[in-house]
This record gives C-alpha cells, sequence and structure tokens, in this order.
C-alpha cells in the first residue's frame, strides 16, 4: 500500500472518529435503555456512533498492516479497488449525511428523514446503469419500505417510540 494510502487511511480514520465525537453528544442525550433494560430511541444512534468509530481504527490498523506487509522486499502490493478521490468523495459525503440524519432526528419524523437519507446514500452508490428513472424509482420504492419497515418494527415490536 503507497504512503498516500496509508496516509488517506489515518485522515479518514480521523475524520470518522472526530464525527463519531461530535455526534456522541446528541446520540448519547437520547434515552438507550429503558429502566427494565428495554431499547428506546437513542439506542440506533449510540450503536451507529460507537459502530462507525471502532470499524474506523480497525480498518486503519488494517491498513497500517497491510502497508507493513507492502515494506518488505519481494512482497507484491494489492492494487487499488478504487481511486483515492472517489472514496474520499463518497465516503466524505455520506459522513456527512449521517451527521445531518443524526442531527435532524429530532426536528423531523423518523420515516421522513429516514427515508431522505437512504434514498440519498442509494442515489450516490448506484451503479452508472442504475441511475435512470426505473433506478431511482427502485431506489426511492426501497427507502420508502425499509424506513417504514424500521419504524414499525421499533414502534409496535419493541416498544421504542421513534415519533
Amino acid at each position: 500500500m503507497p504512503h498516500l494510502n496509508l496516509f488517506a487511511s489515518v485522515v479518514t480514520c480521523l475524520f470518522l472518529i472526530g464525527l463519531s465525537l461530535v455526534l456522541a453528544g446528541p446520540a448519547f442525550e437520547l434515552p438507550g435503555l429503558g429502566p427494565k433494560g428495554g431499547l428506546q430511541s437513542g439506542t440506533l444512534p449510540q450503536f451507529v456512533v460507537v459502530t462507525v468509530a471502532a470499524l474506523s481504527v480497525l480498518s486503519l490498523a488494517s491498513d497500517i498492516l497491510k502497508w507493513r506487509r507492502g515494506m518488505k522486499p519481494g512482497v507484491e502490493i494489492e492494487p487499488e479497488v478504487a481511486p483515492l478521490r472517489q472514496v474520499l468523495v463518497v465516503g466524505g459525503g455520506i459522513m456527512v449525511l449521517l451527521a445531518v440524519y443524526v442531527f435532524a432526528w429530532r426536528p423531523l419524523p423518523f420515516p421522513l428523514i429516514s427515508f431522505v437519507f437512504f434514498a440519498l446514500v442509494g442515489a450516490i452508490l448506484a451503479p452508472p446503469a442504475a441511475r435512470s428513472t426505473k433506478g431511482y424509482g427502485v431506489i426511492a420504492l426501497t427507502g420508502i419500505v425499509f424506513s417504514v419497515a424500521v419504524w414499525l418494527l421499533f414502534t409496535y415490536v419493541l416498544k421504542v417510540p421513534l415519533r
């Protein structure tokens, strides 16, 4: 792994940890566990914040190990999967959307903000062949079904009010 990719991995990890620290305040202000151990509205955002921070550290550790193996003579380095700029733009854009999503939970209803978040992330990650009216329709339908299903699951099955 070239030095530039290792640098990008370090910067991305620091960005994700910083974003997790910023989002931890609003996420952990919400109640996570009820008095009897039941899940409440803060459980999902708290889980996401902790998971993003942990996975970013694990990813950085993996990249450091890969970089160290690549520094040994005679070791062939894996080819790049995606251009660095694309990874930073797409990853950074999705993280910004995630931050907006977490901050918008209070003023907006959960199904609405979840639909917008999942539809935008789906549109960003859609392959070029799926970027058509039909493809965006499938993304929108999936976003609606997913956000309403999650809302119904939390509200009626798990008894966690998501507004």
